[in-house]
């Protein structure tokens, strides 16, 4: 008897530790990848358009930079014959993965940089993480070039995450004027709404500069929001499966984690 319960005890040992080794192995894995994040209007369309796409690129658990904005209109000269731009390459294709596919390739082909991971983020979802932690300041001048003039905007203001969300369906954009906004053709605004929003998001993942109270809260409306789909992940690692089917609660104990590795 003493030796079957020291045997069973050795397997829920080593299973432990195998689950926490893997885990950890995971969860470093993504702390070094590039990450392209296309910000969804999922009002429009299955599962909806690209209105904002962000290159991050991660260095030991931290951005290296800003998020890179790439116009949503380009394309590859391939994909340009079939009339597929990178706003429209998900909903004109038959299948989520292939518009994925399509995504990674118009902005490897721009970049020439390898992406490892491609998340689709709802507008909605983009609100509630950022109500979770809280507003976000952005103080940010930039130009936007047109074919004959270039305009200068200055976004200094606070984004709450229903701006974030009016600002990715077009509604509105914080911190900018109307008056500024009129002036600037249509198929150039892609540059305004992609400026607040990777300025917003930018110091939304540098979870170190939030507290306590504020990293919990990210981290449960993460997993909330990755296990409703609102938030899809492709080319999971083995870290990102078991956190989208184990019960909420084991989910959100691992992302908890990884965020207080981060800080």
């Amino acid at each position: 008897m003493r030796k079957k319960t020291i045997v069973t005890l050795a397997v829920v040992l080593a299973l432990v530790f195998s689950f926490v080794y893997i885990t950890a192995s995971g969860i470093s894995q993504l702390y070094n990848e590039t990450i392209l994040f296309l910000f969804l209007d999922e009002t429009r369309g299955e599962p909806g358009t690209v209105e904002v796409a962000s290159l991050a690129l991660f260095e030991d658990a931290h951005l290296s930079g800003d998020l890179i904005a790439f116009n949503p209109l380009h394309s590859t000269p391939d994909l340009k014959k079939e009339g597929i731009s990178l706003s429209d390459c998900l909903i004109k294709s038959k299948k989520i993965s292939d518009g994925i596919f399509m995504a990674r390739t118009i902005v490897e082909s721009e970049t020439g940089i390898h992406i490892d991971r491609v998340a689709l983020i709802d507008s909605a979802s983009l609100r509630i993480i950022i109500e979770a932690v809280h507003p976000i300041p952005v103080d940010k001048t930039f130009q936007v070039t047109t074919l004959d003039k270039t305009f200068t905007l200055q976004s200094r203001t606070t984004v709450s995450g229903s701006d974030a969300e009016q600002c990715i369906r077009g509604i509105s954009y914080p911190g900018i004027h109307n008056d500024e906004l009129v002036k600037i053709p249509e198929d150039y605004l892609w540059e305004v709404k992609s400026t607040i929003i990777n300025a917003a998001v930018t110091t939304l993942l540098q979870v170190s500069e939030h507290t306590s109270d504020e990293r919990g809260r990210f981290a449960a409306a993460i997993v909330e929001e990755y296990k409703e789909n609102d938030i899809r992940v492709y080319d999971r690692n083995v870290v990102l499966t078991l956190v989208y089917y184990l019960p909420e609660s084991v989910s959100k104990q691992i992302v908890s984690f990884a965020v207080r590795r981060i800080s």
